[in-house]
């Protein structure tokens, strides 16, 4: 339950926070940017969190009481400019990601859930998080890194919360749940899951070196977007006809669909680095449509979904 509450109040920061960027000033790319990041820390997070289903330690219960104090500082850090403060105001999210990798890592090593699949997938997306929370602080101090330009700084934090956090979880979930009647589509869920363990990190390896390797930005989409295709076609087909309820069942196949949205412009974004054909698919577009479809589409509705099948049963 407590979860639940601090979602809700994620909610209401995030809509705040869409009041001010939006109606006190024009909204860019780097805004839309900062409102998903925000949508994500208030309201995902806790969803997954509950979902994952570890062990409500103290340290647990701990953390999440300093969820929505990171929250506040996190979501204020974008309403000044980057520098020494906004980095001060970022770092606290920061630590709270922190907590939550060491804490999915401590789980995973405890309950050795590198013996089963689905546990691991999920400790991953746990362990994975603090990497977002690292480049969130990267990017408000303002300074250059490597490469990146400022957006593609922050679009990483936004990467490690969604592709890797909120997409591990709903599928490591997922898998937890559907009955196969065959054993090659269970083996096949099972591949598709193991391998999206790689897939954050891969393309994350594929930006950073796609300016002079083309090939190696477009390999890795390739071999992020086919696992998730594929489990995604597997929960329509098997988990979604034994759904009960009938809130639930819409909110998962809005999801999936979204997903084939979202993963279709991921791969029309990364062919243009090695094909001859322009699609025009520029930051801004790619943010507008495959971040907010991404965002609001999958990630919420299967979040949303699975919490709710889950509270019914």
């Amino acid at each position: 339950m407590l979860e639940k509450r601090l979602s809700v109040f994620g909610f209401v920061m995030f809509s705040l926070f869409i009041f001010v960027t939006i109606g006190v000033k024009n909204a860019g790319s780097l805004e839309y940017i900062q409102i998903l990041l925000v949508f994500a820390y208030g309201v995902l997070v806790p969803i997954g969190l509950d979902l994952a289903h570890t062990r409500r330690t103290g340290w647990y219960i701990n953390l999440l009481y300093l969820h929505p104090v990171a929250l506040v500082f996190a979501a204020g850090s974008f309403l000044i400019e980057p520098g020494i403060l906004s980095t001060i105001l970022s770092l606290l999210w920061f630590i709270f990601t922190t907590l939550i990798s060491s804490y999915g890592l401590w789980s995973f090593l405890y309950h050795k859930a590198w013996t089963r699949v689905y546990e691991a997938v999920i400790h991953m997306g746990m362990m994975y998080v603090v990497i977002g929370g690292f480049w969130l602080t990267l990017h408000r101090t303002g300074k250059h890194v490597l490469h990146f330009p400022d957006l593609i700084v922050l679009l990483t934090s936004i990467h490690f919360h969604y592709a890797a956090f909120g997409t591990l979880i709903v599928f490591g979930v997922l898998g937890q749940r559907i009955y196969f009647p065959h054993a090659v589509s269970e083996r096949l869920f099972k591949l598709s899951a193991g391998a999206m363990i790689a897939g954050p990190m891969l393309v994350a390896i594929g930006i950073t070196y796609g300016p002079s390797l083309p090939w190696l930005e477009f390999g890795s989409v390739i071999l992020f977007v086919v696992p998730i295709v594929s489990a995604a076609l597997l929960t329509l087909r098997y988990y979604v006809p034994m759904m009960q309820d009938a809130i639930a069942k819409p909110l998962i196949i809005i999801g999936c669909l979204s997903l084939f949205v979202s993963m279709a412009f991921a791969f029309l974004y990364g062919y243009e680095a090695i094909g001859s054909l322009s699609f025009v698919l520029g930051i801004p577009l790619m943010v507008f449509v495959h971040g907010m479809v991404n965002a609001f589409g999958f990630s919420f509705c299967m979040l949303a979904g699975l919490y709710i099948e889950e509270k019914r049963q």
